[in-house]
């Protein structure tokens, strides 16, 4: 467990910060009407020595909300050189919503911010536990923030340390995506894919430099796409005896299905 915990806060541990205040007065006129306000860090998040701040709302009645997944939107305020705070943009898909997966409680794990950015993590589950961390850096030339790396991080609840799986997702083989468009959801659709090759094997992460696992696929075996990615995609594989195979797989040996 203290592996999980230290990957989740790793891309910002040199910037550790005090608590901010959750509602300080000069944020009130940006909390959306019918929200109040979930989380609210300070820092420098586009590198000019100002503080800046990002605040996430939520809807107060959400805890018994179970129909449909109220947003919890996202506001990224830039200190002006007046000293005031402005809004420079609005994301209502980039927080995991109270009852999106699992029933280990909330998934909103929290929010480091870093100079020039900012880390997500989000946590959940039931029997298998899963974490997700977004890293995101800004980039002066589009003054904008960009997903540079996603962490999940995946084990059994009985038996962490020998179920532990953790996948890094380079920003090349996840495409570009500014923070603006980002969704967590995004590239996560049901897919069939048949294996073109004689054998291809299974990776821990989508990273064609990595080893990979002892588990493969043979030519004609079906597996269902979780993800696609550039090189990879994220399959599950039943072997018919109700036994999964989950992992990455060249997208090179595989064949979509349509």
């Amino acid at each position: 467990m203290q592996k999980l915990i230290a990957s989740l806060t790793l891309f910002c541990s040199l910037t550790l910060q005090a608590q901010s205040p959750i509602n300080p007065a000069e944020v009130k006129p940006f909390i959306i009407e019918g929200f109040e306000v979930l989380d609210y860090k300070t820092g420098d998040l586009n590198g000019d020595k100002k503080p800046d701040a990002i605040m996430i709302l939520k809807n107060p009645g959400e805890d018994s909300i179970t129909e449909e997944n109220p947003n919890r939107p996202m506001i990224v305020l830039i200190r002006q050189a007046d000293g005031k705070l402005k809004q420079v943009l609005q994301n209502d898909h980039a927080i995991m919503c109270r009852h999106c997966g699992g029933v280990f409680g909330d998934r909103y794990e929290g929010l480091n911010i870093c100079t020039n950015g900012f880390t997500l993590s989000f946590y959940g589950g039931s029997s298998w536990r899963w974490a997700y961390t977004y890293d995101f850096v800004y980039r002066p030339a589009t003054k904008n923030w960009w997903l540079v790396k996603e962490t999940q991080t995946n084990f059994h609840s009985g038996d962490p340390e020998t179920t532990m799986k953790t996948a890094g997702i380079s920003e090349t083989e996840a495409g570009t995506k500014s923070l603006e468009k980002f969704d967590y959801e995004a590239g996560y659709e049901e897919s069939k894919w048949k294996v073109k090759t004689v054998k291809t094997f299974f990776y821990d992460s989508p990273q064609t430099a990595s080893k990979p696992r002892k588990a493969y696929l043979l030519k004609g075996n079906i597996a269902s796409g979780l993800r696609q990615l550039k090189n990879f995609i994220e399959v599950s594989y039943e072997d018919g005896k109700g036994n999964y195979t989950n992992g990455y797989i060249l997208r090179k040996d595989l064949e979509l299905i349509k």
